[in-house]
């Protein structure tokens, strides 16, 4: 067997860790980050749900009604721009589900594969304490797998919000 051949993988087995590579950048990201005691306080996540925005504390998340929640931004498409928005067709939600580039074009078909049962677009607001001071960041997309949750961070979809 070609070394080619052996590194095939097949779909209905295929996994997470298939499609996840670290990125060597990751680490010193991180160290970055203001993750002391008490982070999860301190951090928080903003949603859209119904007519309103609710902020949470992350580490409760688990209460957010997350399949109630609308994105926090949207986007459009227009001539001459410079990404590749468009709908990617999902078999395992059974819709369509908006991408800005084709990146995350890709990882809609990678969560397909999956079997993802839900996949919310730009789902929150995530304010967070780095080295510097305080930023914010909208993930690309939120997609239960199985009885969990996986954000759509970078490396795979263009970050927003910084």
């Amino acid at each position: 067997m070609s070394e080619a051949a052996s590194a095939k993988i097949p779909s209905d087995s295929s996994g997470l860790d298939h499609f996840v590579t670290a990125h060597d950048g990751d680490a010193l990201l991180r160290d970055r980050l203001r993750l002391g005691d008490g982070w999860t306080r301190r951090w928080s996540s903003t949603w859209q749900v119904g007519t309103d925005e609710v902020c949470w504390p992350v580490r409760d998340t688990a209460h957010v009604p997350v399949l109630s929640s609308r994105p926090m931004r949207g986007f459009t498409w227009r001539a001459k721009q410079r990404h590749r928005p468009g709908l990617e067709v999902m078999v395992s939600t059974g819709r369509k589900h908006g991408f800005e580039s084709l990146e995350e074009m890709r990882l809609l078909v990678a969560l397909d594969f999956l079997r993802a049962s839900e996949v919310l677009s730009q789902p929150f607001r995530l304010d967070f304490e780095y080295a510097a001071g305080h930023a914010w960041h909208i993930p690309d997309f939120l997609a239960v797998i199985g009885s969990g949750m996986a954000d759509g961070r970078a490396p795979y979809g263009a970050d927003q919000g910084r």
